[in-house]
């Protein structure tokens, strides 16, 4: 060929290029993609209902209780009781239960067929409508990301929020009304995808009204039911506290052993000072020592603390870069770990909702987007050990738990340093 070897540099040089197009085209190929997505699911569905830890606890017991209470009692959750959730956590629960009732299938497995029907149809907006070659590989992370978390990734009410924070962080850029529903939606699921929001709302300056309005107007809407409810049932305008009862809920709770905060703590009770003590009320463990109550009311100005600050930079970066996507990924990741880190909660499912912040940064091409991306499959795994098998060491106070748990929490702490530095050092650029 023009007069070189088959055997010279030239043609050496080439051959791993024609490679590594061919392997691009089979690991973006939707043909293997979507089957192997939809096999995850199945895997980490069979895994969790065969095996000890019980991860799906909350779905057999707590979510069935709750649906049925609504169906057959009349107590609607977040609406006529207080409630630990949102109201619109209720939806996919009600689903569950009226497909489960009507195919005469168990209510687990009714659960984890409509969670994975909702990651596909996740990932079909993700990858725009497959299209999207860049995005179907990104897909092969998310995959991993699951399998490192285990069957619990699935296996709670954090994924149905997922999947609607997927879909809105993939219509940010072009179609912000629509993004800005999904958005609110899951934020009436659970609280964190808010966070993704005020993201977006920094970062896009010409779309916050767009952005915003759809969650006003949807959360209008759910407080003129809780007042028309309340009203009817002869309890005045009582139903307004009712609906947004999950914040008094939230902030009334004591630190949870997994709590980033509670990590000092575990090893101060371990010496004896302190205990691990079972909530029977919200079903969970929590550590009581001298300093916990300190440490609650810490984190929780730290957090807020920290969202302003992190929201204030995206303001400010998105004038000096000018680069809204890189300022929504980064500050996504910011924002959402910090929710994490500085909350005195520390339930193991929190840890899927660095997959929707992580994607977005695949998505948008951000520089070494990939390191974070493995820090976030380490912690999975790391949180995997913690529970559901190991956790009875952890509330018996084991020292090789403790490491395991102190790792991870150092490891959420150093990704939201990451995100805040990922932040920082857009480049700037000239008017």
């Amino acid at each position: 060929m023009d007069g070189v070897p088959s055997s010279s540099p030239a043609v050496a040089l080439e051959r791993p290029t024609g490679q590594r197009r061919l392997v691009r085209r089979i690991f973006s190929a939707p043909a293997l993609i979507v089957p192997t997505f939809i096999a995850v699911h199945i895997w980490l569905g069979v895994w969790g209902l065969t095996h000890y830890g019980w991860p799906f606890g909350d779905v057999t017991s707590v979510y069935h209780w709750w649906s049925y209470q609504a169906v057959r009692e009349g107590t609607w959750f977040g609406l006529t009781d207080q409630w630990v959730y949102p109201l619109l956590a209720m939806i996919p629960m009600l689903l569950t239960l009226l497909f489960s009732t009507s195919f005469g299938l168990d209510y687990t497995v009714t659960w984890l067929g409509l969670v994975t029907v909702l990651d596909v149809a996740a990932l079909l907006v993700f990858t725009e409508g497959l299209r999207n070659r860049h995005r179907l590989r990104l897909v092969w992370w998310w995959m991993a990301a699951l399998l490192a978390l285990g069957p619990v990734a699935i296996g709670r009410i954090d994924v149905v929020a997922l999947a609607l924070a997927i879909m809105g962080l993939s219509l940010l850029e072009h179609r912000p009304r629509a993004a800005g529903l999904l958005l609110a939606v899951g934020t009436w699921v659970k609280i964190w995808p808010a966070a993704l929001l005020l993201a977006g709302l920094a970062a896009f300056r010409r779309a916050r009204r767009r952005l915003v309005m759809p969650g006003v107007w949807l959360t209008a809407g759910l407080a003129a039911l809780a007042m028309l409810v309340s009203a009817v049932r002869g309890q005045g305008l009582s139903g307004l506290a009712t609906l947004f009862g999950f914040v008094r809920g939230q902030t009334s709770r004591n630190l949870q052993v997994e709590a980033v905060g509670a990590t000092w703590g575990l090893w101060q009770a371990r010496a004896g000072d302190g205990s691990v003590v079972y909530n029977t009320e919200i079903y969970t463990n929590e550590l009581i020592s001298d300093s916990s109550v300190a440490i609650t009311q810490g984190v929780t100005v730290a957090m807020g603390l920290i969202a302003a600050a992190v929201a204030l930079l995206a303001l400010v970066q998105v004038r000096r870069s000018r680069e809204p996507r890189l300022v929504a990924a980064w500050a996504s990741l910011a924002l959402v770990t910090a929710l994490i880190v500085c909350n005195k909660v520390g339930s193991p499912q929190f840890e899927v909702w660095l997959i929707a912040p992580v994607l977005l940064l695949g998505a948008m091409r951000a520089p070494h987007w990939w390191r974070p991306a493995v820090l976030v499959t380490l912690i999975g795994v790391l949180t995997q050990v913690i529970y559901p098998y190991w956790y009875g060491y952890l509330l018996n106070l084991s020292e090789w738990m403790l490491w395991v748990i102190t790792v991870r929490n150092l490891a959420l702490v150093a990704l939201m340093v990451w995100g805040v530095v990922g932040l920082m050092r857009l480049p700037r650029v000239r008017r």
